[in-house]
């Protein structure tokens, strides 16, 4: 999941549009996840699948544009066919491990998670001592935490003081109660201050889905997704989601 972007007509299954509150204010980001989870327990939908127009930045600093196609089960499932389904590659995020199948060859496992999965999707469906364990394995300080203004609407900043804009954080949406935005500092390799955001909030099933996503870094654009062909609570066979099963077609 992470110029011009490739139009789609979105189609979502919307069982009913969420209901929202606007949230009191937690006095972490430890409860702000159970206020997240409690709020969509057993109403989150638990599969996902849809089309994604990619752009992304090259190692030759250049931009290309691909198709992508997306499957999630939930919690902790995420698959991406690129060019086509059963495309390639494919990467296959399952069991807080990244795995991979380029050509015939399938790549060694490799660990590592995937923080929008998590914050994006997981958090409504899993229980809620897992995905609190996981936030803070990936780098956030749960204890840190303030109200702000984004795009007009009141958020939670998860991980940073007032004023701080380069630490690791999140930032929630107070009323939906959806993520919104993550920021984090550079590391060897990835120069430059990430800044992901969710965008275009949509009703789906009986959660919600952001149809656009923007990864910049340093303040230049590095992927933008947009997501068409949305289908939610859709069968979606054991095997595309098993990573021993990647080298099948």
């Amino acid at each position: 999941m992470r110029a011009s972007i490739l139009a789609g007509t979105l189609s979502l299954l919307i069982v009913a549009t969420p209901s929202v509150t606007p949230a009191q204010k937690p006095p972490d980001g430890a409860e702000l996840v159970r206020l997240m989870h409690d709020r969509y327990v057993a109403k989150w939908y638990t599969t996902l699948t849809f089309t994604q127009a990619t752009q992304r930045r090259t190692a030759a600093d250049t931009m290309v544009h691909e198709t992508w196609y997306e499957s999630m089960k939930l919690p902790g499932r995420l698959r991406i066919d690129v060019g086509a389904p059963d495309g390639d590659p494919i990467i296959l995020f399952a069991r807080d491990s990244i795995f991979a199948r380029s050509g015939s060859h399938t790549r060694p496992a490799r660990a590592g998670r995937n923080p929008l999965l998590l914050l994006g999707f997981d958090v409504y469906t899993q229980a809620i001592e897992r995905s609190v364990s996981a936030l803070r394995e990936e780098g956030f300080d749960l204890s840190k935490m303030h109200e702000g203004t984004w795009q007009g609407r009141r958020v939670f900043v998860v991980g940073a003081a007032v004023g701080d804009t380069t630490s690791k954080q999140f930032w929630i949406d107070a009323e939906r109660l959806v993520f919104v935005r993550m920021m984090a500092p550079e590391t060897p390799g990835r120069p430059g201050l990430e800044d992901v955001r969710f965008d275009r909030y949509q009703p789906a099933g009986g959660g919600w889905l952001a149809t656009l996503v923007t990864d910049t870094r340093g303040g230049k654009l590095m992927q933008s997704e947009e997501y068409s062909n949305v289908r939610v609570n859709v069968p979606i066979p054991e095997s595309r989601m098993d990573p021993s099963r990647l080298d099948q077609p």
